[in-house]
């Protein structure tokens, strides 16, 4: 007598994923018994499983996400089959961009095979709509849930890095990570891939003192004090046949990666980088940066460290680019704003150019790190011919180019037509203004150019 009970109308191939952050409701096993339930239950014969242990949903470049596409889904060679079970939607991934989770479930469609959730059963299909706008409500949760775990992690490393604690990488050359007991006293140095055991301990860095610091130490003295250049550091340090981190000869850029690691000086820095949720990495400004001076032991003392990063900046002709360019764009955005300004007051264009050549604005790159801000600002004789001069701070790693706005006495330069000063400088607080002072101060140096000029028309004047 034929059991009908047992037989079976369609095939399906179901997919598990757990990762490692994930509870055990959601361990492959109890998603294959709900799946083999369901199956059960509409007479549905599952010929084939595959499952990613320990994954992120993320991002689909998982082994059995993708043998899931390349050997079944998308192989014409495949035996048929209609359904792919997923337990629920946070299984099928967790895509910061719902609209990723949605393809790939596209692409199923494409073929021929239809995603069921398990944990939702078979869509009620008189209601699409509302299936269809459950699911992409799911998708959402899924990916926010993720950002929420991301943003709670981030926050605690924060935390840690504020205290002047390693909150996880390794120790740059000539460093070591060393762990501390819950009363932060040192007990030992961690070897590399060991980590803290119990979570109130913490992990800090202190020197190797061994050949390693004293190579650290050595590059500092030879750029610094000896004034080597770098290809001759390099040449140096090889002849003595001492390896670099990766066990590998030196070259320039491992040399100039040493000069520029404020870890040297015992400076505990965090955040220098995006890359959560297996985004693409990006550069954080410095402003965004956790920086924490006097952490741990310093190698080199800060005196020579900052001697070194001025002599680096100055030393690569693509800061002089930078600087050259930075300085072009803000001196097309002014000139540009100045121009549109005249304009409105009446002015030709013809006459708003003539005034903007002879206004006297001089530029400056802004120099800033850690320990040192300050500016070299020139004049031409041009400029010294009036009373006074409008400088504008240029930054040269943001969109936004114009930085501050000073008003100098043409007094406060030397004979050789510069001034340099430092943001503690008296010069500095003294001649800084307001953005909202920038239109009064213009009006000033108009009346200068009226001063010595007289061929410009009546409406100039009447400014």
């Amino acid at each position: 007598m034929l059991n009908i009970s047992q037989q079976t109308d369609e095939r399906a191939v179901s997919y598990y994923r757990h990762s490692a952050e994930d509870k055990q409701e959601n361990s492959v096993a109890i998603q294959r018994q709900f799946a083999q339930q369901l199956a059960r239950r509409n007479n549905v014969e599952i010929i084939h499983e595959e499952s990613d242990e320990g994954k992120s949903g993320l991002l689909a470049n998982r082994p059995a996400f993708e043998r899931l596409f390349k050997n079944w889904i998308e192989n014409p060679e495949a035996p048929p089959f209609r359904y792919v079970f997923v337990y629920d939607v946070s299984r099928w991934g967790r895509f910061q961009d719902p609209d990723e989770a949605a393809y790939y479930t596209y692409l199923c469609k494409k073929r021929g095979k239809e995603v069921i959730y398990v944990s939702k059963g078979f869509p009620d299909e008189t209601h699409p709509l509302i299936s269809s706008l459950e699911t992409s409500i799911q998708r959402y949760m899924a990916a926010e849930y993720s950002r929420q775990l991301s943003e709670k992690v981030f926050n605690g490393c924060v935390k840690v890095s504020e205290q002047g604690y390693s909150a996880g990488g390794t120790a740059v050359y000539g460093m070591a990570r060393q762990l501390l007991d819950v009363k932060k006293e040192p007990i030992r140095i961690l070897q590399t891939g060991e980590h803290k055991q119990i979570a109130n301990e913490r992990v800090s860095f202190t020197p190797r003192n061994d050949e390693t610091t004293e190579m650290v130490k050595e590059i500092f003295s030879l750029f610094v004090k000896e004034r080597y250049s770098i290809p001759d550091i390099v040449t140096s340090i090889n002849q003595k046949g001492i390896l670099s981190a990766n066990d590998k000869l030196w070259d320039k850029s491992k040399i100039i990666k040493i000069l520029t690691d404020e870890t040297y000086i015992g400076t505990r820095i965090y955040n220098r980088t995006w890359g959560r949720l297996k985004q693409k990495s990006r550069r954080n400004p410095r402003s965004e940066w956790i920086i924490v001076p006097n952490a741990f032991e310093a190698i080199i003392d800060e005196k020579t460290f900052k001697e070194a990063q001025e002599r680096l900046y100055w030393i690569f002709p693509s800061n002089w680019r930078k600087g050259i360019n930075a300085i072009k764009r803000a001196r097309k955005n002014i000139r540009n704003d100045i121009f549109k300004w005249l304009t409105e007051k009446g002015l030709t264009e013809f006459e708003a150019q003539e005034i903007i050549l002879e206004l006297p604005i001089i530029f400056s790159v802004k120099i800033e790190d850690e320990f040192l801000c300050q500016w070299c600002f020139l004049i031409s004789e041009k400029t010294r011919r009036y009373d006074n001069a409008l400088g504008i701070s240029v930054v040269m790693d943001t969109k936004k180019v114009v930085d501050e706005f000073l008003l100098f006495s043409v007094q406060d330069f030397t004979s050789t037509n510069f001034l340099v000063f430092s943001k503690n400088s008296t010069i500095y607080h003294s001649a800084k203004i307001e953005s909202d002072k920038i239109e009064e101060t213009i009006k000033l140096l108009l009346k200068q150019v009226k001063k010595y000029k007289c061929q410009f028309s009546k409406r100039f004047y009447s400014l």
